[in-house]
């Protein structure tokens, strides 16, 4: 948790004792044992990577830091990844430093890290700019041992409580967390005050528990051999299922009193940045007196996308608002400088569909992409981003305007299935988002593709996006150039053709506008199929026919998070020469997993001509794991169908000329 301290110490002394508290813990390294540096696994681990050593994380509330110290065995090629580091953390109020490494061979040479670290920004959307602390150990050799440590502060005036996370991608020897939380008055963010009450939500391996030392005032957790958290494919935010302790400051009894306390002065903030007096002028410059409510929320929508968003451009800094005489304290500020970070045009856009005469209300939700809300951890840190919920028609509506091209009335997918607070007409209160319908996002892919007589394949795709889809290659667009652009996508492409075709995109339509289809034409050209003496196997289905099948481990233990609904449908033409007679193609297909997903392969043929269509339907976007037995066997059910091939025979004029003319002769 992130509160308010009533100020005390000035900032400069504050840092001093810092530096000192952080070098005082820094004064020496762990000298490794023999074992340590002869090891070549760990039983507890086989065929792990690297394993920690030591993780020793303390924060210091008093001191305003948080101190990492790290040791971790590097034991196979794919371990000397560790050697790069990335220290993510929020920007604003917080800094790295004092960052220290080595390297310690298993002979027990030591390299001392004496590069400098740099700085680069992860993420600048949402209410914190993320940034990254990235160094790179100097020469990491399996069997090598890499330690590190580093600093985190933060301003005077602020507290951080820690959270603990105790589980990652690697097993864990031994960890010590320790917390001294700060014993002076707090403010609580609404102009009052509160004495520093320290509540924590823990999930634990069994035997292990937080501790508390009274005479040395601080809270520590001390756990031996942690496993690693298990890799699974689509799986959620993995922190969200790991061993962990979140520690928060509260004056709340209970969740229901926290909830409700933060979201009304949450709201009330809200409704003073929006300040619907000064957005009626504004209003009615974009919509008519005849319109209906509709209407004019439509108008509105489609006015506040034209802005710039700065969570996708490039935020300008206080410095150079400051220059220009730019101050962004309301909507109506924003609507004056044509630009506003992702939470402030969400903000715009209620307050613009309230002075058009609309109810609407502004909503703080969890990114999915990034956690999981907890309705009993106390902390307002696990809110993300602000969403829009307007009634139309008697119902209620949400809306995304904070994400460039996000499309009329849809979210993005990270904002649905997820939990936070909203306004409503009296105060604040819990609410949920919902799963979207499969039919808010689409992918029609059509293939027009012709087998030349020397076995050339050449011809064209057509693919076409809406809803989530179509948003993430619109926002990739915002960030990256033209050629990053067709790059990428012609990748995402060529997974997903046969081997031996070759795909190239020739432009996108609807890009940089939401209200239509994006759609991309490619080229294709090369060959495909598999030549025999007397017949050619050519993938019916082109599209899915060499996919490797999802879901391939027995046993489940994580949800399955697969973003999205979605419906796809698949329509190939493939114009044959004439030295080709179909002998079969495979039979038609449909099967369910009944209330989630569909499938339906039909084959035709025609003088000359293959044809298939193939749709595809997944209605939920989450799985519990009870589910999975089931949702495996669908994918396995559709992968085997669309590995079924077509096959050709070489007339018999053919044959006596020379043999086969298309694929790769076997």
């Amino acid at each position: 948790m992130l509160a308010a301290l009533r100020p005390f110490l000035p900032a400069l002394v504050i840092s001093i004792v810092a530096s000192s508290a952080a070098n005082a813990f820094a004064d020496s390294w762990v000298k490794p044992t023999p074992e340590e540096l002869q090891m070549t696994a760990e039983p507890a681990a086989p065929g792990g990577a690297a394993i920690y050593l030591l993780r020793d994380e303390r924060a210091d509330d008093k001191l305003h830091v948080h101190i990492i110290y790290v040791r971790l065995k590097v034991l196979t090629e794919k371990g000397k990844e560790y050697a790069d580091q990335e220290i993510s953390y929020e920007g604003g109020q917080f800094k790295i430093f004092g960052v220290e490494g080595r390297t310690i061979h298993s002979d027990g040479t030591v390299i001392p890290f004496s590069g400098k670290p740099y700085q680069k920004v992860l993420d600048k959307g949402g209410k914190e700019k993320y940034k990254a602390t990235v160094f790179t150990l100097p020469d990491v050799q399996v069997g090598s041992i890499l330690e590190y440590r580093y600093v985190l502060s933060y301003e005077s005036n602020v507290v951080v409580s820690p959270r603990w996370y105790l589980q990652g991608p690697l097993y864990i020897r031994k960890a010590h967390f320790q917390f001294i939380p700060s014993d002076r008055v707090l403010e609580d963010g609404h102009g009052g005050v509160m004495q520093g009450r320290v509540a924590y939500a823990a999930f634990l391996p069994q035997g292990a528990s937080v501790s508390y030392s009274p005479a040395g005032k601080f809270y520590s957790l001390d756990v031996e051999k942690i496993p690693a958290f298990p890799e699974e494919e689509f799986m959620p935010p993995s922190h969200n299922y790991s061993f962990r302790a979140l520690f928060y400051y509260t004056i709340a009894r209970t969740a229901d009193e926290y909830w409700v306390n933060e979201g009304k002065y949450w709201s009330k903030n809200v409704d003073r940045f929006i300040d619907q007096g000064k957005l009626s002028a504004i209003a009615n410059q974009i919509v008519a007196p005849t319109d209906t409510p509709e209407q004019k929320l439509k108008k509105i929508y489609a006015a506040v996308m034209k802005l710039e968003n700065t969570s996708f451009t490039r935020e300008h800094t206080g410095a150079e608002d400051k220059a220009q005489g730019i101050t962004v304290k309301t909507a109506a500020d924003v609507w004056e400088q044509k630009r506003g970070n992702r939470d402030e045009l969400t903000r715009l856009f209620v307050g613009l569909a309230r002075a058009a005469g609309i109810k609407a209300y502004v909503g703080v939700v969890t990114n999915r992409d990034r956690n999981l809300f907890l309705p009993d951890y106390l902390d307002m840190r696990q809110l993300d981003d602000d969403i829009a919920i307007v009634q139309v028609d008697g119902k209620e509506q949400l809306f995304d305007p904070g994400e460039r091209y996000a499309e009329y009335g849809q979210l993005h997918w990270k904002h649905t299935i997820s939990q936070g607070i909203r306004q409503m007409d009296k105060g604040a209160g819990l609410f949920s988002t919902p799963v979207p319908g499969y039919q808010s996002s689409s992918q029609i892919r059509n293939a027009y593709l012709e087998i030349q007589p020397d076995g050339k394949v050449s011809g064209i795709i057509r693919i076409s996006l809406t809803g989530n889809g179509a948003l993430r290659w619109r926002e990739f667009a915002l960030s990256n150039d033209e050629d990053a652009l067709k790059e990428q996508f012609e990748q995402m492409v060529q997974r997903e053709v046969p081997p031996g075709i070759d795909v190239k995109v020739q432009h996108f339509l609807g890009l940089t506008d939401l209200n239509t289809t994006l759609m991309c034409m490619l080229k294709v050209t090369g060959s495909m199929g598999t030549a025999t003496a007397k017949r050619v196997f050519l993938p019916a289905t082109f599209f899915e026919a060499t996919s490797h099948p999802l879901f391939a481990l027995d046993k489940r233990t994580m949800p399955i998070d697969l973003d999205y609904p979605l419906a796809a449908q698949d329509t190939v033409s493939i114009k044959l020469p004439a030295a080709f007679d179909i002998e079969s193609l495979p039979k038609d297909a449909e099967f369910t997993f009944p209330q989630n997903a569909l499938y339906k392969a039909k084959f035709t043929r025609d003088p000359g001509e293959v044809k298939s269509l193939r749709v595809f339907v997944m209605a939920n976007a989450i799985y519990r794991p009870e589910e999975y037995s089931q949702l495996k066997d669908f994918y396995q059910k559709v992968n085997a169908k669309d590995k079924e091939p077509a096959v050709l025979d070489f007339k018999q004029a053919a044959s006596t000329a020379g043999g086969a003319p298309a694929g790769n002769a076997q």
